[in-house]
């Protein structure tokens, strides 16, 4: 990532996070991260911790402290949570690896078309230490008529719609309402659960996803056509299919765009977070230069211009220079007013009254809120 960041008006913590959570380093972290970790700094360390947790980057935190700060162990409380983190988190990403593969193999071998989405997809092509990004399922991209073989192999191996029981032991099946919601509202099958005795993973989920736009996005893109297009790539130790960059670059930003303006996903506190900023921002990085000149023609196509803008615009106030001024004007839609908005899935749409980077380090944001999301939880 490049740029210095935007952060005037931040907390120190936030802006330490900033400086630390980069995928790659530079002397431009170094630099901040260095002054901020000066002894005589105060510092919340339990909020910055928290905020490491919050913002799913304590993995990369946790890397970059013990590679690229070792003299800086000081001044920073219980280094050890974080190293152990990203431990923890290599340990874990390699027993998903394991399990991830034995599905993307048998789903060759049954010859059905699917390409692996974020997560895997994001650890295998875009970063270099799958430790520093914490995996939590299988997301795989089928067409619709492939859905019944795609849950056959996952009851093959031991896979079941539903929730964890209160044991942890078994799977639980949704209430009617649950399954009437998602097959109505939402563009995938409900996940798959597997218990585990692996104490980093305790279960496997899969979601086996059957188009990238929300239904009620005004944007649209055949997934017969996406797969067509889908790179062969090695994910998981098998070989696989990825998503091309510019469908990866639209599927993140829909993704970002879905959870940061959802009322379910701002209640549970995961609306925004550094790490899906950061996937963009990598995303992009690695996109061929002739890909992200036809981004802005694609997204029209598509009809994905708001959340394409809401996505880049945002990950440009915390990385300056990571997304192309060009790219952004040509992409700028003739009413910004929706940046400040959420709730449009649930198709009642309000206004926030904190500002974005003020918003993305306030665990209290969601207390805003008017009331609760109307989408069932289990």
């Amino acid at each position: 990532m490049t740029g210095t960041m935007r952060t005037t008006g931040l907390r120190p913590e936030a802006r330490l996070l900033l400086a630390l959570a980069a995928p790659r380093w530079g002397a431009a972290n170094a630099r901040t991260a260095e002054e901020w970790l000066d002894v005589t700094v105060p510092m919340d360390w339990p909020y910055f911790l928290d905020q490491a947790l919050c913002q799913q980057v304590i993995c990369i935190v946790g890397r970059n402290l013990v590679r690229h700060l070792p003299g800086n162990k000081a001044a920073l409380p219980h280094l050890w949570i974080y190293s152990a983190a990203y431990e923890v988190n290599s340990r874990r990403n390699r027993s998903l690896f394991v399990e991830f593969g034995r599905i993307l193999r048998a789903l060759k071998q049954r010859q059905v078309k699917y390409a692996v989405r974020k997560g895997p997809s994001l650890c295998a092509l875009v970063y270099d230490d799958p430790g520093i990004r914490r995996m939590s399922d299988l997301d795989i991209l089928i067409e619709r008529e492939s859905l019944d073989d795609a849950a056959e192999i996952l009851t093959d191996l031991g896979y079941a719609q539903g929730v964890p029981s209160a044991t942890g032991d078994r799977v639980v099946a949704h209430e009617r309402k649950t399954e009437l919601f998602w097959a109505v509202h939402l563009n995938n099958a409900l996940p798959f659960l597997k218990p585990t005795s692996e104490p980093e993973v305790r279960w496997f989920e899969v979601d086996l996803c059957l188009d990238l736009f929300q239904k009620r996005s005004a944007g649209s893109v055949e997934v017969g056509a996406v797969l067509s297009r889908a790179r062969p790539s090695v994910i998981c130790g098998e070989p696989s299919f990825a998503l091309s960059p510019l469908d990866q670059l639209l599927d993140l930003c829909l993704h970002l765009y879905k959870e940061a303006t959802s009322y379910l996903s701002i209640t549970q506190g995961r609306d925004l977070n550094l790490a899906r900023f950061i996937d963009v921002i990598e995303s992009i990085r690695v996109t061929p230069p002739a890909d992200l000149d036809r981004l802005p023609r694609f997204v029209r196509d598509v009809g994905a211009e708001r959340e394409v803008y809401f996505a880049l615009y945002h990950a440009s106030l915390l990385y300056p220079g990571a997304v192309a001024i060009e790219l952004l004007t040509e992409l700028e839609p003739p009413d910004r007013g929706y940046l400040d908005e959420y709730g449009e899935l649930e198709g009642r749409s309000r206004r926030w009254d904190q500002g974005f980077l003020n918003r993305l380090f306030n665990p209290d944001r969601w207390m805003e809120l008017p009331g609760p999301s109307s989408i069932p939880t289990t």
